[in-house]
């Protein structure tokens, strides 16, 4: 029997990013041989059903005296409308013997919705998490008694193809080709509908789920794809971070969250070897200040003018920074620091 045990409920297909990131985890803590991985998968008109075996299963690892991680929040099927009772879970963890690995935080995520409002209280009795960042961490402080606070950094990205498979191409030959992957509805990525075509110097390939028709000719749909195969179907100069408006003055909710969290985006434009544009005052540019591996910016039309001799500079580092992503790097390194962590408890 082994020590630890993570655990993760997810929802979803792969052509969807929502899951991506706790499977990629999971799959790689089971490889280092030290941890036990409970993966649930929830599927429509089973969520009770899934409750009750992740009721069973917490039971006897605290009657096991194991240690947890636990991948948050858990994704039921009907995401909001069970956060509630999938919460009731909880009170079945050890909090001395639980680190909760936070993906998202809700509150801030979600912050229109009422089924986030309890989530701190949900999350009071425990004290060791996983956080994206410095800013994630300070939040959460502000709310919960934490002793220990491990910093992620960037999520891992693990693939089943090459990334020499890609195609390169140069952007100093043309005008650019962005990259966007992620959801492309008008309430996520209104900057989508928003650009105009005459003040664009640079073309927009985006990738997703095609829900709404974006008229735009120079912004063109290139399809929906595996979410482990598509950073080697991205077609493009550099992969774009953004969301909300096409400038800082947005007061969008989604684009507030960015200034909390690490776009899991991030880590698969890093997979595919592509630099990056993100919005100066996101959390992530925190990041690609630390590696160089892109551009910083206020407004989306400021890609005209950007100083395109770095190109080439950028793009090695991401190539160096994705060899990490791809190969589980930060994943190690967190599950590092939690076993010296409880070394001393």
């Amino acid at each position: 029997m082994k020590e630890y045990v993570l655990i993760t409920v997810i929802k979803g297909s792969n052509r969807n990013a929502g899951p991506k990131a706790p499977r990629d985890i999971s799959d790689i803590l089971k490889k280092t041989g030290k941890v036990e991985t409970i993966l649930l998968e929830s599927e429509q008109h089973r969520d009770y059903p899934l409750f009750l075996q992740l009721i069973q299963i917490l039971k006897q690892v605290r009657l096991e005296n194991r240690k947890v991680i636990l991948q948050y929040p858990l994704q039921p099927f009907f995401f909001f409308e069970q956060q509630e009772l999938f919460a009731q879970a909880y009170s079945y963890l050890d909090p001395d013997k639980t680190v909760f690995w936070v993906h998202d935080v809700n509150q801030i995520r979600f912050a229109q919705r009422s089924e986030c409002c309890a989530e701190m209280e949900w999350l009071k009795p425990f004290s060791h998490f996983i956080v994206h960042n410095a800013a994630m961490e300070h939040y959460l402080q502000k709310y919960l008694p934490i002793r220990t606070c491990i910093q992620n950094e960037v999520f891992d990205y693990i693939c089943m193809t090459r990334q020499e498979q890609r195609a390169v191409r140069h952007p100093l030959n043309s005008q650019p080709q962005i990259v966007f992957a992620g959801n492309l509805l008008r309430a996520k990525s209104p900057f989508l509908y928003e650009l105009e075509r005459e003040k664009m110097l640079f073309y927009v390939n985006v990738y997703g789920n095609r829900e709404e028709l974006i008229k735009n000719e120079k912004i063109c749909y290139q399809g929906n794809f595996n979410a482990d195969l598509l950073p080697y179907r991205l077609c493009g100069d550099l992969g774009l971070i953004w969301d909300g408006a096409l400038d800082s003055t947005d007061v969008n909710a989604y684009k507030n969250y960015t200034r909390y969290n690490a776009p899991h985006k991030f880590s698969c434009y890093m997979a595919a070897g592509l630099p990056v544009i993100a919005w100066r005052e996101a959390a992530i540019a925190e990041v690609i200040r630390k590696y160089q591996v892109g551009y910083l910016i206020d407004n989306l039309y400021e890609i005209n003018d950007l100083d395109l001799s770095l190109y080439e500079e950028y793009r090695e580092n991401a190539r160096k920074l994705g060899e990490k992503v791809r190969s589980g790097y930060f994943t190690k390194q967190v599950f590092e620091q939690i076993e010296r962590l409880w070394e001393t408890i």
